[in-house]
């Protein structure tokens, strides 16, 4: 007997469905083949599926760097929390290269240290050597339109806000922009793509062995749940693009990394080609 061809978006919803059984289940399950998520709509279509099995509220926002596309669900506004830290290291290196000076070796320590761990005292440091405002002005210059910095007297860095256009369009410059010089654009990609394991997922988990992320992730609780978000860049096995999600989770931590991984995995098989 023949076996039956199924079509690409019924495999991408059954495997969505058959995630949610079973919480931790949902991590491990074989991920659902990409063919016939072929336009926005069909994407839109799946994530609309298995957002509506999660208590969890969560968007995104990518650019296919094949075809120059961009493609947005849900988009969100937020608390940063740790992925301001990008734009920190930005604009510290911003500052050494209209100077024409490197970073001293203390820098580059508590740069691998915000990065890579995504350690808060390392951060405190390298914000308050080039300042808020300094920050505030090269998220402008970047075009981050709808991003705000806080620190000191304005509140905590991780309570800054950014949307997933805003995180996206940062990930563009470090990819694609020229605002850092070559090799100043590689050390922080280099950083993002070095993240240590336990921090890898949303953006980079679990897509396949031997496929490049670049991320950064920032997580914290508040009244209202708990907020993960991930991004960065994705290229191999065909893919080239930048992702920014952003979500919240009533459920807590492992809830809401389970969902925003699984999105991402979702994402991952769907752009297997351009989206139509």
């Amino acid at each position: 007997m023949s076996t039956p061809v199924v079509g690409r978006r019924a495999l991408v919803l059954a495997g969505a469905g058959a995630s949610t059984l079973g919480g931790l289940a949902l991590v491990g399950a074989a991920p659902a083949s990409a063919a016939g998520i072929d336009t926005r709509a069909a994407l839109s279509a799946a994530l609309d599926h298995y957002a509506a099995t999660r208590v969890c509220t969560i968007g995104l926002m990518l650019r296919d760097n094949r075809n120059g596309g961009y493609y947005s669900w849900r988009p969100r506004t937020a608390e940063s929390y740790s992925t301001i830290k990008v734009l920190i290291l930005v604009a510290t290196l911003k500052r050494a290269q209209d100077r024409n000076v490197s970073l001293t070796s203390t820098q580059q320590t508590l740069a691998s240290r915000m990065i890579r761990y995504s350690d808060n005292t390392a951060t405190d440091t390298l914000l308050a050597q080039i300042g808020v405002s300094t920050c505030q002005r090269v998220a402008d210059q970047l075009g981050l339109s709808s991003t705000v910095v806080r620190g000191g007297s304005t509140g905590w860095w991780g309570f800054s806000t950014t949307t997933t256009r805003d995180l996206v369009q940062l990930m563009n410059q470090l990819v694609l922009g020229t605002y850092l010089s070559p090799s100043r654009r590689a050390y922080v990609r280099n950083l993002m793509a070095t993240v240590t394991s336990s921090q890898r997922w949303g953006l980079g988990d679990p897509l396949p062995t031997g496929v490049h992320v670049e991320q950064k992730n920032g997580w914290g609780p508040l009244s209202s749940g708990y907020r993960l978000n991930s991004f960065g860049y994705v290229s191999g096995n065909g893919r080239n693009y930048q992702l920014a999600m952003m979500s919240n989770s009533p459920n807590g931590f492992t809830y809401g990394k389970e969902t925003i991984s699984h999105v991402s995995r979702v994402v991952y098989d769907a752009l297997d080609i351009p989206l139509r």
